[in-house]
């Protein structure tokens, strides 16, 4: 295939401007990429059982602020869950706090 002068500049120009956006810290491609993303936070689910957690929920509690103070951007969730739950369920409970 045959491309013209045009073609082959801009696809130059397009793949060199990615290259160096991702190598060199450029403030127009930051404030693209800030704009474009929402806040995020980072994820911890604490899972224990409900019998447990009935028994130790003030230090889990504490516990969970504690993670929440040391790492910035951290939401931590504790997830009782009954002691017969399947790991598929486990899995379906994270998947859903992952997507909230």
């Amino acid at each position: 295939m045959r491309y013209t002068k045009f073609q082959k500049f801009l696809s130059s120009f397009l793949i060199f401007s990615m290259l160096s956006g991702i190598t060199l810290r450029v403030p127009f491609f930051d404030f693209i990429a800030s704009a474009a993303g929402s806040e995020y936070y980072d994820l911890v689910s604490i899972i224990v059982d409900e019998e447990t957690y009935s028994d130790i929920d003030s230090e889990l509690k504490r516990y969970s602020k504690d993670i929440t103070n040391s790492l910035e951007n951290t939401k931590v969730v504790i997830l009782p869950i009954p002691k017969d739950a399947t790991s598929y369920d486990i899995a379906s409970m994270n998947e859903s706090l992952y997507f909230e």
